[in-house]
């Protein structure tokens, strides 16, 4: 796999590659926060896309863009539960193999994704003891890894979403995108950059997962501990390849409680009428908790997925511990 950046070149490729695979999904408005915050908002909603996230961009652009000859080792990946269904979705249609990596703790949603589509599930029992599972099993077996954030062809697939959000909102200022491992949000800031340079691309992150907040700020690399959020898509560490990107592209980082992402969830379900993960409840909760930086503005908000369990809602959670 090539390590470079993507160009704006290749995202335009990824589109063309992922076409009669991945969904153009809608933008949703809400005259109800539009009232609330003094601004206007435009809800990019990935929760319709296929497999239920926007990780099928990614994920089907790396798949398709094997040799023959890679195609016959099949693809291995570790993932929270969005990219593992993703890259299951993908082997699948290609009829290649998946090996998927994943800690018993990822909901049952996720879980079903990759049932759903025939991927090989190996679980491990905690976040820390996956990358030596995953290292294991690419070697046994010969698999090609398809990293979740930190591959070329994945950024390049994330990417298009940006293409989409610039035929569906031609003006606005800025885009506010959740970061995990950062692969979204490289891959839409390359295209944002070139095709839209005067919009600013906002990242957020839960205040109890901040390593991209705390690199971006010192400019630097830091050695950070795997810590965990109710937003368990965003778990992941910076990658080495999209911490350069991010610093580079981004205009700035916001964060929001745990706490306010859990109401902001519970609140675009009752006001929206449609289900969202914590993960991407973020994006709003972190535009509410920092209005000051957006008042007046026309923002867009990548909602990235929906695969959520409906018998364990975070709100429901916490009312029991």
């Amino acid at each position: 796999m090539l390590t470079q950046r993507p160009t704006l070149s290749d995202i335009r490729d990824a589109r063309v590659r992922t076409e009669s695979i991945v969904r153009k999904t809608p933008i949703l408005t809400s005259e109800y926060f539009n009232d609330l915050l003094d601004m206007e908002l435009f809800f990019k909603c990935e929760n319709f896309q296929k497999t239920g996230s926007f990780k099928i961009r990614g994920a089907s652009n790396a798949v398709f863009s094997l040799t023959d000859e890679e195609a016959k080792q099949g693809v291995a990946c570790q993932s929270s539960g969005n990219h593992g269904g993703a890259i299951a979705c993908a082997a699948y249609l290609k009829g290649i193999h998946a090996d998927i990596v994943m800690a018993k703790s990822v909901s049952k949603a996720k879980i079903h994704n990759v049932k759903t589509y025939k991927g090989n599930m190996i679980f491990c029992d905690t976040m820390g003891e996956r990358d030596e599972l995953f290292a294991n099993t690419v070697k046994d077996n010969d698999r090609i890894s398809i990293h979740p954030y930190d591959n070329f062809d994945v950024m390049a697939g994330q990417g298009t979403i940006a293409l989409e959000i610039l035929e569906q909102v031609p003006e606005f200022d800025s885009v506010v995108v959740p970061i995990g491992g950062g692969g979204l949000i490289s891959g839409i800031s390359i295209a944002l950059k070139e095709l839209k340079p005067d919009a600013k691309v906002i990242g957020c992150e839960p205040e109890s997962v901040d390593d991209t907040f705390q690199m971006y700020k010192a400019n630097k690399r830091i050695e950070m501990a795997h810590r965990e959020s109710v937003a368990d898509g965003l778990m992941a560490i910076v990658g080495q390849l999209t911490l350069p990107i991010i610093q580079e592209n981004v205009s700035d980082i916001v964060l929001a409680t745990e706490q306010e992402i859990i109401d902001t969830t519970r609140l675009v379900w009752e006001r929206m009428k449609i289900v969202i993960e914590p993960s991407c409840a973020l994006a709003l909760a972190s535009v509410i908790k920092n209005k000051e930086k957006f008042v007046g503005q026309k923002v867009v908000l990548v909602i990235t997925g929906g695969n959520v369990d409906l018998v364990s809602l975070p709100w429901l959670k916490v009312g029991k511990e």
